[in-house]
């Protein structure tokens, strides 16, 4: 799964809107607007690793075989 099918699925499965992506990961809106465009556009961007990593973590998602921090 790319990165933006994966932001995606986070803005739906947390009923996010595009300000609170923004907001959680402290870029302006258009950039996330760039991110969820579609593949033909030419004004689309690739979310970096790094976003989708760190909006995962903000939102406390654990990826499949990640172990708690916990002891």
């Amino acid at each position: 799964m790319n990165n933006r099918q994966r932001l995606i699925d986070l803005i739906a499965d947390f009923k996010l809107d595009r300000r609170d992506v923004a907001e959680l990961l402290r870029v302006k809106r258009d950039i996330v607007d760039r991110w969820l465009i579609s593949g033909e556009s030419k004004s689309r961007e690739e979310m970096p690793d790094m976003a989708i990593e760190l909006l995962e973590y903000k939102l406390g998602v654990k990826r499949p075989g990640e172990q708690s921090q916990e002891s």
